[in-house]
């Protein structure tokens, strides 16, 4: 156990503007859509998603992106995003948007804008974490000149806290039927 890292301890990417790496893409013809994993590609979290993968054994950096009839005018903006990133783009669409070789994703870079989203962990505390499932595509240039705007963070809805107890009391109105049961 010497020779193991304890969990914590590390500071973690916040929202804003990123250029990314793409590290692989699934298509999923089920579902139409792509799953891409991902990995910041220069600045302070370079290489991140890798070093958690080597450190926890999972990879975190991930988002999909639907190619339906109604996300298109998404999917199309992302490619893009990555088009003008890329000048040897080579050949990634084939014809129109949905047509696109997503094999040719990998080892492009792109300009990800991604905000907060608080959720429940585990432990069921509040906690935040990116939002790389709403993130904004641009171009690489645009990151790097600051013509991006981030997302305001996604918050809970206020709940009402429960004290636990239940209210097993009749609703309004209930009356009860006094007549005899079928069996006894």
């Amino acid at each position: 156990m010497n020779n193991v890292d304890a969990a914590g301890g590390y500071e973690k990417p916040k929202a804003g503007g990123y250029v990314i790496i793409i590290r692989s893409v699934f298509n999923d013809k089920a579902k139409e859509r792509i799953d891409v994993e991902f990995d910041f590609f220069e600045g302070q979290f370079k290489n991140y998603y890798m070093d958690l993968n080597e450190r926890c054994g999972f990879w975190a950096g991930k988002f999909n992106k639907s190619y339906k009839t109604k996300a298109l005018p998404f999917f199309k903006q992302f490619l893009e995003a990555v088009i003008a990133s890329n000048p040897d783009h080579d050949g990634l669409i084939i014809g129109d948007y949905e047509d696109v070789d997503e094999t040719k994703l990998t080892s492009k870079l792109v300009g990800m804008v991604v905000g907060e989203r608080e959720y429940i962990g585990n432990d069921g505390t509040k906690k935040v974490n990116l939002d790389t499932f709403n993130a904004q595509f641009v171009s690489v240039h645009d990151i790097h000149e600051g013509n991006y705007t981030v997302p305001e963070m996604k918050k809970l809805e206020e709940q009402p806290q429960s004290s636990g107890v239940v209210d097993m009391s009749a609703p309004a109105g209930f009356v009860p039927d006094e007549s005899e049961p079928p069996f006894s």
